[in-house]
Parts: C-alpha cells; sequence; structure tokens
C-alpha cells in the first residue's frame, strides 16, 4: 500500500481542483480538521464524498475513526468536500451560475491544457526567431501555470502567501498578464473582482491579482497544515 496518496480535491464552496498529498494511514476524521479551512465549516458538519480518475462516484466515507486508504481511497481520485448545513454558499443564484461556469474553464484547462500549450508554443518559437526581446517576461512565465494549482507568492517586500490558481490571462484592470490567486487565508484584497469584474469567485479578502513572475507554483501545502505536519 503506498505510504502518500495524491489526490484532487474539491469541495461545493471551491469548485476549482487542486492537489494534495494525504498520507493514507490519515484517519478520516482528521482529514476533515485539514480541510475546515477550504471548506468553511467544522468536520462534524462535512460529509465527504469519493469520485475516481474518470469522475466516477465511488462512495461517501462515514467511519471517522478509520483511515482513508482502509475506506478505499486510492492514489489519483478526488475527494469531494460538502457542508451539510449550506451555511458556507454566500452567493447569489446568480453569483453561482458564474462560479459553477468558471470552474468548468477551469476544468477543462486542467484536462485540456490547451491554452496553456499554445502559449508556451508562441514563446519557443519567439525565441527561436531570436524575437525574446519583444516577449513580455510576465506572459513567459504565465505560459507555464494554469487554473488549479497551488502555488506561493513571492513578491519583494511583503510576507509568502499561499494559495491556489483561480486565474491566468489579460485583465480590464491593467494590461499585461496576471495571476489571480485565491489565498489559503484572508490576506487578499478583493474576492476575485476588481472594478466591477469578475475573474474568479472566492471571499473578501482571499483574493488578490500579481505579476507571474511573482508567482511560483509547485507542491506548495497550506502553511497551516505545514506546521501541524512537523
Amino acid at each position: 500500500m503506498e505510504d502518500t496518496l495524491n489526490l484532487e480535491v474539491t469541495t461545493n464552496v471551491n469548485q476549482f481542483p487542486y492537489e494534495k498529498k494525504f498520507p493514507s494511514t490519515i484517519p478520516l476524521r482528521e482529514l476533515k480538521k485539514k480541510l475546515e479551512l477550504v471548506v468553511g465549516t467544522s468536520g462534524d458538519l462535512m460529509k465527504i464524498e469519493v469520485f475516481d480518475s474518470e469522475g466516477n462516484f465511488v462512495a461517501t466515507l462515514s467511519d471517522d475513526s478509520k483511515s482513508i486508504a482502509e475506506l478505499g481511497v486510492r492514489n489519483g481520485m478526488r475527494i469531494h468536500a460538502t457542508d451539510i448545513t449550506g451555511q458556507n454558499l454566500e452567493l447569489n443564484n446568480g453569483d453561482m451560475v458564474e462560479k459553477y461556469n468558471i470552474s468548468d474553464e477551469a476544468y477543462n484547462n486542467r484536462t485540456d491544457s490547451v491554452r496553456a500549450l499554445k502559449k508556451k508554443m508562441m514563446a519557443e518559437k519567439a525565441q527561436e526567431e531570436g524575437n525574446t526581446q519583444a516577449i513580455d517576461p510576465n506572459q513567459l512565465a504565465a505560459a507555464n501555470m494554469k487554473v488549479g494549482d497551488r502555488c506561493e507568492v513571492r513578491v519583494k517586500g511583503n510576507m509568502e502567501r499561499r494559495g491556489i490558481i483561480a486565474f491566468v490571462g489579460p485583465t480590464e484592470f491593467q494590461s499585461g498578464y496576471w495571476v489571480g490567486v485565491r489565498y489559503d487565508e484572508p490576506v487578499g484584497k478583493n474576492n476575485g473582482s476588481v472594478a466591477g469584474v469578475r475573474y474568479f469567485a472566492c471571499d473578501d479578502k482571499y483574493g488578490g491579482f500579481v505579476r507571474p513572475v511573482d508567482v511560483h507554483v509547485g507542491d506548495f501545502p497550506e502553511l497551516e497544515l505545514e506546521m501541524d505536519e512537523l
């Protein structure tokens, strides 16, 4: 049996999937605790469902005392956490429709990566032609990022912040390429919208936009969860 399981995580609040590694021996009760900040509710009010790598429903996990491996969770599966009270859904119906559409786009990007591939090909072609000076370094950096990636934001003079990439591309509020980040903690400046234009959905102060050169993609766990595992 594998010691560590690489799983996708989604919630009823955040449909953007992101990858997270969990010990196969972690009890369901402890898994729920680690997801409390993401779901926005306590583990006692959380339902965990498991889907296979093709998106087929597998089971609802209910025995908090057993490990996720004992409950049938395997590497590459997706766990979906839901607040059974529904109180964490603060958006109105119109916002939810918009959020659902954005989530579909994020999912398509994650599986097909067409947009990222095109950007990468354009950058490589320009480099071969000796025109790299005409390309924005932020555009080059953005070509290697996609919605759903875990990331760490490192802006000179500011503390490091972690979260999930929720938007990549040009914006209406300023020229050039930007990365929209849904932070793990309320260290942002907005809720995914700027000047009345929504680029992604999140709670207030959990969203922010930074230049791609300041965003580092990788297996960055939430800072609080990382401290718990020391």
